[in-house]
This record gives C-alpha cells, structure tokens and sequence, in this order.
C-alpha cells in the first residue's frame, strides 16, 4: 500500500523508502504492541493506519493518565511507546517515568518537535531510547522504530 508523498503532523506520509517498499518491521517474528500517547487527537488519527503495514498494532491515547492506566495492565504485552513530550495533564518526562517504572524493558521514543538543543538534553536526564522530530516522514520513523527495537548504536533520532 503506497501512502502520499508528505509529512506526519502536516498530513499522511510515505510508504516506501528510495525505489523500494520500505520492509516490516518484524520480518516472520511477531507484531510490536505500541502505545501512541499525544493530546493532539488529529495526530494520532493517522499513526495507526501508517505503522499497521510495517507490523506494529498501535493503540492511540489523547489522555496520558489512560495512556498510563491501560499500560500498567498491560505492561507485558507493550512492547514501544511513541509518546510526544508537551502534554498539559503531564508531560512526556513524568509519563516516561511512570511507563519505565511499570516495565524498565518498554522502549520509549519521544516524538515532538523540539529543537535539537532540547532533544539532546531529554536524551541526557530521561530513559528515553530515541526521538522522533516532528514532522516527520514515515520512513525516518520506521528507521527510529527498528533501531530502537533491535539497540543498535546510539540512540536513534531522526529529524
């Protein structure tokens, strides 16, 4: 399935990566539970749509206390959080506490659209394990979202 040729967070984005369809990301392993966790509604609507192809079910959250709540029930079953940092009921740091207190293996990927001073200094004080720049195309996404899930190198950020 090819999607439009644009940016998350101003529209839809990319399906395929260079000339070729970018690969799932759990090539005949099982599907990544992800938690999507942004009070920004008319964000969340595509993410779905978009990761589900590339072998990730992700289930949405405006609120981060249900985000939180659904999680520590499910904990073992979540594998990634995709979780933005500016949120008024509370913010992506204290949210990134609580979801590493529950689970210290989930792996946690901040998507927001601060400037790269800000994201080096999440990086440094929070359990964070990448950072995804919004807006983004869905393809540096899903390079942050493989390299997070297998641990290569440093943590992963695209911008």
């Amino acid at each position: 399935m090819r999607l439009p040729d644009d940016k998350i967070g101003q529209s839809n984005a990319v399906g395929h990566y260079g000339s070729h369809a970018f690969p799932p990301l759990t090539a005949d392993g099982p599907r990544i539970c992800a938690l999507a966790i942004d009070d920004d509604e008319e964000f969340l609507k595509p993410i779905k749509e978009l990761l589900e192809p590339y072998g990730v079910d992700v289930h949405a959250f405006a609120d981060p206390i249900k985000a939180l709540d659904t999680f520590d029930r499910e904990k073992n079953n979540i594998h990634l959080v995709l979780l933005d940092y500016n949120m008024p009921k509370l913010d992506g740091a204290k949210t990134c506490g609580w979801l590493k207190e529950f689970n210290p293996d989930v792996k946690v990927i901040i998507v927001s659209g601060f400037d790269e001073l800000r994201l080096r200094e999440l990086l440094a004080k929070h359990p964070i394990d990448g950072y995804i720049h919004k807006p983004f195309r869905i393809q540096e996404a899903l390079h942050v979202i493989r390299d997070v899930m297998t641990k290569t190198g440093p943590k992963p950020v695209a911008h």
